[in-house]
């Protein structure tokens, strides 16, 4: 699929086509509606600049779903 966006929308936003789709990527991952491999595939970068581009928009990779699946492991494992 193709998503156009008009030449003023992007001059005016001062910013290139590759930092649309990372802000898309970004935004995309952090509302955990695309998953961090497609996200990744969106974005064009690898894990460690996807990560600087998380960290610089102040997003976790970790989240609080993600914490209490790794008690209920540890638990269920018997390790807590």
């Amino acid at each position: 699929m193709k998503l156009e966006i008009p030449d003023d929308i992007m001059k005016s936003s001062g910013l290139t086509a590759e930092d649309c789709l990372i802000e898309l990527g970004v935004r995309l991952y952090a509302d955990r509606r695309i998953s961090l491999v497609q996200a990744l595939r969106l974005c064009g970068l690898n894990r460690f600049e996807f990560e600087r581009q998380l960290a610089r928009r102040d997003v976790s990779l970790y989240t609080v779903d993600d914490l209490h699946e790794d008690v209920e492991t540890l638990q269920d494992l018997g390790r807590l």
